[in-house]
């Protein structure tokens, strides 16, 4: 009686017991295509104003119509990028806006400081190199206090900190898997 007396204290002292339990571990994040959601969870800047986006927009392709837009914004000089104009504008938008001085920096050093490889399917674009490069160097650096932290945006968040940001023409049906330019091996998960 002794006995079972004992081990039923010890039974109960153990399942009382604070066992640590682990968390339950995050949800995968796929990379692929930008998730729509991470424009408005980060508050990326505009670099054009609606009248030249509006302008722009008739463009055929992604090609033209970012052509278009250095074009309108004077960033172009003999269908090149006029990279002291270009990196310009972003020094202003840095001082003006504080908060995005690690993009600005990243987008000036690795984005306008040389020629640019080809950033997607568009070959020969300078100014969709540049776009893209730019665009991912405002998503990854971003900081924290900058990204919205409403539920519906914890995947962009996640996307951001876990993927490579690849232009959305690398996802075509007609593009061969891991035959994007910057994007050699996706969709991927990390």
């Amino acid at each position: 009686m002794l006995k079972c007396f004992l081990i039923g204290i010890t039974f109960i002292a153990v399942c009382s017991a604070d066992v640590p339990v682990a968390p339950p571990a995050p949800p995968r994040v796929y990379c692929g295509e930008i998730p729509n959601q991470i424009y408005g969870c980060v508050g990326i800047p505009k670099v054009a104003t609606p009248e030249i986006t509006q302008k722009c927009a008739k463009s055929t392709n992604t090609c033209e119509k970012y052509t278009c837009v250095f074009r309108e914004l004077g960033w172009l000089k003999d269908s090149k990028v006029d990279k002291a104009r270009a990196t310009s504008y972003f020094e202003d938008f840095g001082k003006q806006h504080a908060e995005w001085a690690p993009a600005v920096a990243h987008v000036k050093a690795a984005c306008l400081s040389h020629d640019l490889p080809a950033q997607g399917v568009h070959l020969n674009c300078p100014a969709y190199d540049v776009m893209m490069c730019a665009l991912a160097g405002f998503i990854r650096n971003a900081q924290p206090s900058q990204w919205s932290m409403a539920e519906s945006c914890a995947y962009a968040r996640q996307y951001a900190g876990a993927c490579p940001v690849c232009p959305g023409d690398c996802f075509a049906p007609a593009v061969p898997a891991g035959s994007c330019n910057a994007c050699l091996a996706l969709p991927r998960t990390p």
